[in-house]
């Protein structure tokens, strides 16, 4: 599991999502806010803090918050993300 390249597609998932506006998720009342805490979460990531890989796994995780706002044209980068990141997890032993 490569790191690197899971932030990469991390940090152009935050450029896509930067492009909307309103839209509504269950944790987040518009695109503006979950690309602010999307942009937090990257950060302290790269920083090499993992207490952020929860809420990363759950924004990215199949119909979640990046489904939500995003919509078809982010599936693929969605998905690959939610697999990195799930492999990150074993990997770390991270409890989800």
């Amino acid at each position: 599991m490569d790191k690197k390249q899971l932030i990469k597609e991390l940090k152009q998932a935050y450029q896509i999502v930067c492009q909307y506006e309103g839209g509504y998720s269950e944790e987040f009342l518009d695109a503006k806010e979950f690309s602010t805490a999307l942009n937090h979460a990257i950060i302290s990531f790269e920083d090499g803090d993992d207490s952020c890989v929860k809420d990363l796994w759950l924004w990215f995780a199949p119909t979640s918050a990046w489904d939500d706002f995003v919509g078809q044209g982010g599936i693929e980068l969605g998905n690959s993300i939610f697999e990195k990141l799930k492999k990150y997890i074993r990997k770390m032993n991270i409890v989800i």
